[in-house]
């Protein structure tokens, strides 16, 4: 009999560590965190470990792509600054030309486009990105993503009052 419940209890046990430690991708969370990745360290870090082993959807890629380039910005050795860009920018990119129609990678790109510094030469689709957006953006079927990528949107101070009553249609 104690072996019984000794059994039934180490099994409980083990079924709670791997639950406890299985990390899980939640797009939700880093939908959200989106705007503090490049400012937060550890943010950035959690999510790009997450990404770097579960993300296989476009979305989730493009993700991945947007924290590498975030990890630029806590890396204090300027070819490590480099080349997470480089490969962030890179990995962004074949996402977009696989799923151009997508919107979410569109605001992805449109972001990081638009708040990264000039000398990176990675400015030349903003205005794209932007026109894309205001024509598709109502078009995304989950209402929580639309409202809070338009949040964002509306925050950057990026759109005009015309072309953001278009986008929140």
């Amino acid at each position: 009999m104690i072996e019984k419940s000794l059994y039934i209890t180490l099994l409980q046990l083990l079924a709670t560590t791997v639950v406890l430690f299985a990390q899980t991708l939640s797009l939700k969370d880093i939908r959200k965190d989106f705007k503090v990745g490049h400012k937060d360290e550890v943010v950035c870090k959690k999510h790009l470990e997450a990404l770097e082993k579960h993300a296989d959807s476009p979305v989730e890629r493009g993700y991945e792509a947007a924290y590498h380039m975030f990890m630029a910005k806590h890396t204090g050795n300027p070819l490590k600054k480099m080349t997470y860009f480089k490969s962030g920018k890179k990995m962004l990119e074949k996402e977009i030309a696989e799923n151009p129609e997508n919107v979410e990678l569109r605001y992805i790109r449109l972001c990081i486009q638009y708040y990264i510094p000039s000398y990176l030469g990675y400015k030349s689709n903003i205005e794209e990105d932007k026109d894309f957006l205001v024509n598709n953006l109502y078009k995304l079927n989950d209402k929580n993503t639309k409202d809070l990528l338009y949040t964002y949107l509306k925050g950057a101070n990026m759109y005009s009052q015309q072309e953001l009553a278009l986008l929140r249609r």
